[in-house]
């Protein structure tokens, strides 16, 4: 026997009710039939919410005291991130000086002693009584420069030496009948004022005419030497002549190193200035090769026929009057007079 669910007349009785309406209403009767005696049915009771389940009343000092704990979270993280970034730069800073001198170590047991020029090794030798360190007196010793000697670059030109300007054969320059070049003339002294300025620690370029190295050559000093023709004019015609580029400023320190020149080869060579400037002194090919920077001078030393004596049998004073001359550009003695003005 089946028993049928009493009909409620809330239930539509429309054809259209969806399955899912169907079975709420038949969950809905049978919880009214399972409900005891004087209770109502489960289904119709709504469940209303009891006191204690009513949510707090908002605190508002609790909250204030939460966010001012997460502050003080975030500050305390915030100083140990930079605590840790302290930490790792004086760690970093150990290792790159613990490796430093490792490496420092290591190159010089690896060195060569050989390495260093010998003239840069006395220079940093030196000791302020003027000893080197192994006791020895320096001889003919200056008084410090700004810049050491041997940073200092010298170039010193032997006329016409080396190949001619069309790069076939070798360019004697001025040639005297009896086959007295300049061209030895001017190697004999520049060989020698080249020992001058090494000795003093100097470092020094010796460079042919047309030397390639010329090219923004970039230096102290550079000086050109040379001896005027061995032509006869029916006349005694002697003189040293000295000059820069045309194109340098007259006030400028090429000027400078012209009346350096001039002056201390003077003091040495019994033979007068002469004036009688020339373009290929003034307009010297040199001139327009080396660095704008790098001050330069001709230097005619004398005449080959008139002058001949001093030129062929003194190349040593000649030397010495041409390196006093470079020294007064760089002011590396006071024993040199100042300059007339």
């Amino acid at each position: 026997m089946t028993d049928e669910l009493p009909k409620d007349p809330s239930v539509p009785k429309s054809r259209d009710s969806s399955a899912s309406a169907i079975f709420t209403e038949m969950m809905r009767q049978a919880a009214r039939q399972s409900a005891l005696p004087g209770e109502s049915p489960a289904a119709d009771v709504k469940t209303q919410p009891r006191p204690d389940d009513e949510p707090p009343a908002f605190d508002v000092s609790r909250s204030q005291e939460h966010r001012v704990r997460r502050i003080k979270v975030r500050q305390e993280r915030r100083r140990g991130a930079s605590m840790t970034a302290g930490g790792v730069f004086l760690r970093t800073l150990f290792v790159v000086l613990v490796s430093t001198g490792l490496v420092a170590t290591i190159l010089t047991w690896l060195t060569d002693p050989q390495f260093l020029n010998p003239a840069v090794v006395r220079g940093l030798q030196m000791n302020e009584s003027g000893l080197t360190a192994d006791g020895a007196a320096a001889a003919d010793s200056a008084p410090p420069a700004a810049t050491p000697n041997w940073l200092q670059r010298i170039g010193v030109i032997s006329g016409h030496r080396g190949l001619s300007r069309t790069g076939i054969g070798d360019d004697p320059g001025a040639v005297c009948p009896d086959g007295l070049e300049e061209a030895q003339i001017n190697f004999e002294v520049a060989q020698r004022v080249v020992s001058n300025l090494r000795a003093r620690n100097y470092t020094v370029d010796l460079l042919d005419e047309f030397d390639a190295r010329l090219d923004n050559y970039r230096a102290a000093a550079l000086l050109s030497i040379h001896a005027n023709t061995c032509e006869d004019f029916g006349e005694r015609v002697s003189g040293y002549i000295v000059a820069k580029a045309a194109s340098r400023p007259d006030g400028g320190i090429d000027a400078y190193f012209v009346e350096c020149a001039a002056f201390h080869y003077e003091e040495l060579i019994p033979i007068e200035r002469s004036y009688n400037l020339t373009a290929d002194m003034t307009d010297y090919h040199v001139w327009h090769k080396i660095h704008p920077l790098t001050p330069g001078v001709i230097m005619e030393m004398g005449f080959m026929l008139a002058d001949r004596q001093i030129l062929t049998e003194e190349p040593e004073l000649l030397a010495q009057a041409l390196s006093n001359g470079i020294l007064c550009l760089l002011g590396s003695s006071a024993n040199y007079p100042e300059l007339p003005p």
